[in-house]
């Protein structure tokens, strides 16, 4: 009789993990919305200039002409003393030289313009950040779920917030074969770093953090429910001692490694929390009780001489 309440819940638990076994899920990288601002100044100027003539011109000569004159002459020859009367003609020539004239006219005409512009302008950037979920699947496989590779998701030109709709996503087949979909989509990331002096010493302490929001939703494919959804926090730490002029420089791998790990033990735990997921029986019990921790501030550290 005891043998058989030993048994019972064991076998629950195969059970279980036969149902989850035959479940496929298909967890997609995490989207994120990105607005870029970038400063920008222009400065140009061009001119024109454009020149017309008119020219007038009259040839040189001479004008000649000639005209004819009649008169009446009545006169007595004082020599000859002769009485001469009748009439006579007396052609006149008209020789007149003129010069070449000449004349011209020029127009111009001169343009000229500046322009001079400065300000700010906004890009959105429609992407997915990549390899931050591969502890998050390695998590479900541990729990009995079989994965479904996802696509990358592409931003077209002119992209809106049509790229955050998993639901055509699924409507048009991108993660065919998946009983689950674990959509994420990045709410917020932050880097901060500090130097903090270590008293009674000439080392200081230099830290460096990642902090990363993402909001998560669980949707069944067969009905196109939310089963579940969560936000969590993740954070990447890459700490180092060394003097004043200290020329280390943050690894961003190790703080998006550590990150990573820490994000799928956060979605690990609010998936138990929703009840998609069953805890193992050995799995440990968080206490709302404060737990020691160690931290290397400079406050909590000591200089041994």
């Amino acid at each position: 009789m005891k043998l058989a309440h030993l048994l019972i819940p064991v076998l629950l638990a195969l059970q279980c993990a036969n149902v989850s076994a035959q479940q496929q899920i298909a967890v997609t990288d995490l989207s994120y919305k990105k607005e870029i601002r970038e400063s920008f100044y222009f400065e140009a100027s061009d001119s024109k200039s454009s020149v017309s003539a008119a020219n007038s011109f009259q040839a040189s000569g001479h004008d000649r002409s000639s005209s004819e004159a009649s008169a009446s002459v009545t006169g007595a020859a004082t020599r000859n003393a002769a009485y001469v009367s009748g009439s006579a003609s007396e052609k006149s020539r008209n020789d007149v030289a003129f010069q070449a004239k000449s004349n011209s006219v020029y127009a111009s005409n001169n343009q000229s313009g500046y322009v001079k512009t400065y300000g700010d302008k906004v890009r959105v950037q429609y992407s997915e950040l990549q390899g931050m979920s591969g502890e998050v699947r390695a998590a479900l496989i541990k729990a009995g779920y079989r994965l479904i590779q996802t696509p990358p998701s592409v931003a077209k030109p002119g992209q809106t917030d049509e790229f955050f709709d998993v639901v055509n996503r699924v409507k048009t087949g991108v993660y065919a074969g998946a009983d689950y979909v674990l959509y994420g989509v990045l709410a917020g990331m932050e880097t901060t770093s500090t130097r903090n002096a270590i008293q009674g010493s000439d080392v200081f302490i230099y830290k460096n953090e990642i902090n990363l929001a993402v909001d998560y939703s669980l949707i069944e494919i067969k009905s196109m429910r939310t089963v579940a959804a969560f936000t969590v926090m993740a954070t990447g730490v890459d700490n180092h001692l060394d003097g004043p002029q200290s020329t280390y420089i943050p690894s961003s791998a190790k703080m998006m490694s550590t990150a990573s790990k820490a994000l799928a033990e956060e979605v690990l735990e609010k998936l138990y929390d929703q009840g998609f997921l069953t805890k193992p029986a050995n799995a440990p019990v968080k206490s709302n009780a404060p737990q020691p921790t160690y931290k290397d501030e400079p406050g909590t550290l000591k200089v041994f001489k």
